[in-house]
């Protein structure tokens, strides 16, 4: 995340696109980890 805080401290606008396949999260660790996670660091999420 110190690159994400970096990147994001160079440019007005960050675009990051993550894929993650072959393996699965429970909707709960979801809520509390990663969206936690990226409210923190004032990351939005676009969830298709």
């Amino acid at each position: 995340m110190g690159v994400m805080n970096l990147l994001q401290s160079k440019f007005e606008t960050l675009e990051i696109e993550l894929i993650a396949n072959d393996g699965a999260i429970t909707e709960q660790d979801y809520e509390d980890k990663i969206k936690e996670a990226f409210r923190q660091l004032g990351i939005g999420l676009d969830e298709e």
